[in-house]
């Protein structure tokens, strides 16, 4: 049995905001980075606790992110009764600015 997930209101407008940029950049890519979005999750919702652990994360809930392939994005995300998307972070902008998302 696999979990359901959810995504944060704001982890959603950061893969709807990757989506447009990469959009109006050529395109084609506002298509590709979506897929791409989707198969990590695919990935993350198949397997959850594969993934390792967020890098410097101590806290709880046990913060796990999954690198989107091509792209320099990480899906974050915690388990509790289901997968919780906190962020599509960029890995070069803001380290841990997600953390006030988390409810656990």
């Amino acid at each position: 049995m696999s979990l359901g997930y959810s995504e944060h209101p704001e982890a959603t407008q950061e893969r709807l905001q990757a989506i447009l940029y990469y959009h109006r950049a050529q395109a084609g890519r506002g298509e590709d980075v979506a897929n791409r979005f989707r198969s990590a999750i695919a990935d993350v919702v198949a397997s959850p606790g594969s993934w390792p652990l967020f890098p410097g994360w101590e806290g709880e809930p046990q913060v796990r992110s999954r690198k989107v392939a091509v792209y320099p994005y990480r899906v974050v995300y915690y388990v509790r009764d289901e997968i919780v998307v906190v962020a599509y972070a960029h890995v070069k902008r803001r380290p841990g600015y997600w953390s006030a998302r988390l409810d656990g």
